[in-house]
C-alpha cells in the first residue's frame, strides 16, 4: 500500500520555482509503478483530482496543486538499465532521476549493477574510448526527468541538440485509471489525424487537434499535434493531463571536450551584433550562445558586494555593458577558431584579452554560476515578498522567434518595459532566439502592470512566427496564451482528448488549458 499523509499548509508540495502557491489535502508517495497505479485506480474511482510532483523545478506552476491530492514522484528516482539500438545507446530511468544523477552514472564507467535492456549493451557502453552524456541541458540539472518530459524542457544547449523531445526513445505511461500503455517511438502512430492505441484493458481512438504545432523555433507551448505524429510526441508536453509518466528511455551521446568563454561587451547592442556573427559562423561552431545584458551584470555585481560569498566569480569588469558566455567543442584548428573569435569580439568593442576562458570543470562550473546566478536572484528576491505579498509569483519571459524577427522583439521587450517603468534584467538563450526577461517587482501594483505587458509580449512572440512558451511549458500560469497560440478550437480539442483519456477530469487541472471541464 502506497503512503499518504496529510498536507500542511507551509509544505513543499503546495509550490514550485514559480513561487505559486496551491493548495491540497494529502500527498501520496509511491515507491514503483505498481503503487502509482494503485494509487491512480482508487483515486479515480472516487474522482478525486492528483496533481503530479517531483522535483519541483518547475517556473509555470505545473506540479501545484489546486485542490485533491498531490503524488508525488520523488522515491522513484534511478537509473536502472542500459541499451543500444540503430541511433546509439540510451538509458532506462524512473521519473525522478535528475540530470545530473544521469551524468553521474555515466560518467562512472561502471553499468554492471544496471539491467541490460538489450544484450551486452552495458558492457559495450563501458568498453567505449569516450565517456557519454546526457545532452539536453535544462539549465536546471536536479530537475527530473518526468518534468522535463512531461513539458518538453530544453534550455541553452538546444542550440545544438535540440529539446527533450528529440532524445526520449521509449515511455511507460499510467493512465488516470491506473492502466499503463508502454511503448516506444514507431509503435503508434496516427493515420492522419486520428491517434489509437491500447492500454491494459482500454483502447483508446481519437482524432488530434487540428492545428499544426510550430517546429521552426524553440517551443514548449503543448503537445506537439500533427498529422501522422507518434503517439509519444503526445506525451511529451502534456504536462500530465493525458497520464503519468512512470518510466522512460532516453538517448545519450560521446561527450568531448569543451572550453568555455566569457566576452564582456561595452553596450548591449555591441553584444547582440556579435551574435549575429557568432550564429552563422561555421569555424566558431558554438554550442550554444548565452547573453548577460548590463542590468544583468549590475545584478550580479550588484549581490557580489553584498555577500561575496554568495557568487564565487572573477571580478567583473567595471566597464563590461553586457556579456555572451558560448562553449566551444575542443576540435580542429582550436588556435583559427579562436582567432575568428578575437575578429568578431574586436569588431564590437570587445576583445580575447579582457575575456575569460576555462577548460576545466572548475571553471566552466564558475562561469556556469554566473550565468545562472541572474536567475536564482531573481527568484530569491520574489520568494522574499511572499510574506507581503502572497499573490505574487515571478514574471519572466519564456518566448521565442525567428531568427529575422529577434531584433524586433528585442526592442518591442525594452520599449514596452520601459514605457511601464518595470525594471528588468534579459539574459539566456540568445542562440534560439529566446532571451529571457525577468521583471523585477517591488508591489502588486507592479505585478499588474508586467502582467498585461507580459501578455503583450506573448501576443507580439506570436504574430512574429515564435512560441509564449519557448523552454518552460504552460503549466497554470501561461494557460491563457494557449488560445492565443492555437485558437479557441485548438483549445476545445486539447479538451476533447483529455475527456476520452480522463473522463472523471482527475489528473493536473489546470495545466494547459485551464480549470475543468
Amino acid at each position: 500500500m502506497f503512503y499518504r499523509q496529510r498536507i500542511r499548509s507551509d509544505s513543499k508540495y503546495l509550490t514550485d520555482e514559480s513561487k505559486m502557491t496551491g493548495k491540497g489535502e494529502h500527498v501520496i508517495i509511491p515507491v514503483d509503478e505498481s503503487e502509482l497505479r494503485e494509487a491512480m485506480r482508487i483515486n479515480n474511482s472516487k474522482g478525486n483530482p492528483v496533481t503530479v510532483s517531483a522535483m519541483r523545478t518547475g517556473v509555470c506552476g505545473g506540479c501545484v496543486p489546486l485542490e485533491g491530492d498531490v503524488i508525488s514522484l520523488e522515491r522513484m528516482s534511478g537509473v536502472i538499465g542500459i541499451g543500444r539500438d540503430d541511433r546509439g545507446y540510451f538509458v532506462r530511468v524512473l521519473p525522478c532521476t535528475t540530470i545530473e544523477e544521469i551524468n553521474r552514472v555515466l560518467r562512472t564507467g561502471d553499468f554492471s549493477s544496471l539491467t541490460d535492456v538489450t544484450e551486452g549493451a552495458g558492457a559495450a557502453l563501458a568498453a567505449e574510448p569516450v565517456p557519454y552524456f546526457y545532452p539536453v541541458d535544462p539549465t536546471e540539472m536536479n530537475g527530473s526527468i518526468g518534468g522535463n518530459i512531461a513539458c518538453n524542457a530544453s534550455g541553452p544547449r538546444t542550440y545544438r541538440y535540440g529539446p527533450t523531445r528529440d532524445w526520449v526513445r521509449r515511455l511507460m505511461v499510467v493512465m488516470p485509471d491506473g492502466q499503463f500503455v508502454d511503448f516506444k517511438r514507431g509503435d503508434y502512430r496516427a493515420e492522419g489525424r486520428r491517434m489509437s492505441f491500447p492500454a491494459g484493458r482500454s483502447f483508446y481512438s481519437f482524432e488530434i487537434p487540428s492545428y499544426d504545432f510550430n517546429t521552426d523555433v524553440k517551443n514548449a507551448a503543448g503537445p506537439m499535434f500533427h498529422s501522422d505524429m507518434d503517439l509519444i510526441d503526445m506525451f511529451v508536453g502534456s504536462e500530465g493531463i493525458f497520464g503519468i509518466i512512470a518510466e522512460a528511455d532516453v538517448y545519450i551521446a560521446p561527450w568531448h571536450p569543451l572550453v568555455s568563454s566569457i566576452l564582456y561587451f561595452p553596450t548591449d547592442g555591441d553584444c547582440l551584433a556579435a551574435v549575429r556573427e557568432f550564429r552563422g559562423d561555421d569555424l566558431i561552431d558554438p554550442e550554444f550562445l548565452e547573453y548577460m545584458d548590463g542590468r544583468s551584470l549590475d545584478l550580479v555585481r550588484g549581490v557580489m558586494a553584498s555577500d561575496p560569498a554568495m557568487i564565487r566569480v572573477p571580478r567583473i569588469p567595471d566597464d563590461a555593458g553586457s556579456a555572451l558566455f558560448f562553449d566551444m567543442a575542443v576540435t580542429g584548428d582550436m588556435r583559427a577558431r579562436f582567432e575568428r573569435v578575437g575578429e568578431i569580439a574586436s569588431r564590437h568593442g570587445s576583445s580575447l584579452s579582457e575575456s575569460w576562458c576555462a577548460d576545466d570543470d572548475q571553471g566552466r562550473a564558475r562561469m556556469r554560476e554566473l550565468r545562472h546566478s541572474i536567475p536564482r536572484s531573481v527568484f530569491e528576491y520574489v520568494a522574499s515578498l511572499k510574506g507581503e505579498m502572497p499573490g505574487i509569483h515571478k514574471m519572466g519571459t519564456d518566448m521565442s522567434v525567428p531568427d529575422d524577427a529577434a531584433d524586433e522583439m528585442m526592442d518591442y521587450y525594452r520599449s514596452e518595459l520601459d514605457s511601464a517603468g518595470l525594471e528588468y534584467v534579459v539574459f539566456g538563450h540568445i542562440g534560439n532566439n529566446h532571451p529571457h526577461v525577468e521583471i523585477i517587482l517591488k508591489s502588486m501594483e507592479d505585478f499588474e502592470k508586467a502582467q498585461e505587458v507580459y501578455d503583450r509580449f506573448a501576443r507580439r512572440a506570436v504574430d512574429l512566427g515564435g512560441s509564449p512558451s519557448a523552454e518552460h511549458g504552460i503549466g497554470k500560469i501561461k494557460t491563457r496564451y494557449m488560445e492565443l497560440m492555437y485558437g479557441r478550437e485548438g483549445v476545445e480539442q486539447i479538451r476533447r482528448i483529455k475527456a476520452i483519456l480522463d473522463p472523471k477530469d482527475i489528473l493536473c487541472r489546470g495545466n494547459i488549458t485551464g480549470g475543468s471541464r
